[in-house]
């Protein structure tokens, strides 16, 4: 399998990255959307290696309508913030935690991602991932 070092998949996502933000000031502000780059995994994705029966066709999975992979909210918490990534590359899910802010244009915020395996007793592969602001418009 060939090593994925540097991945960039662009997500679109509701998420209202601001601190604090009581659930009134969330609905006013506009969706973020955000680019993610992803350095090395610990261990290395491998589909089989992680309990998954076989990586599945990926031409037929649901994309946005701007063309993008999907991505859900998670929970938001007072530090951290966490969202849920289904990239075509990993469609199991990529948990993916960053700091509950929104990223100023040109800002890159740091977090952890976590690539979510089959087989509860194989370690999930873990990697860092920067995220950025991104328009909101069609591409991707």
């Amino acid at each position: 399998m060939r090593r994925l070092r540097l991945i960039q998949v662009l997500l679109a996502s509701s998420v209202a990255l601001t601190p604090r933000a009581h659930a009134q000031d969330r609905d006013t502000l506009p969706p973020v959307c955000l680019g993610f780059s992803f350095g090395p995994w610990t261990p290395a994705l491998d589909w089989r290696g992680a309990g998954h029966p076989a990586a599945p066709d990926t031409s037929g999975l649901a994309r946005t309508p701007e063309n993008r992979d999907w991505a859900v909210n998670g929970m938001v918490g007072v530090e951290d913030s966490l969202l849920i990534l289904y990239p075509r590359w990993w469609p199991a899910g990529i948990a993916v935690t960053l700091p509950t802010r929104r990223p100023a244009p040109g800002d890159t915020i740091a977090g952890r991602a976590q690539a979510l395996v089959a087989d509860g007793r194989r370690r999930n592969p873990t990697s860092r991932v920067r995220a950025w602001a991104v328009s909101c418009k069609g591409g991707g």
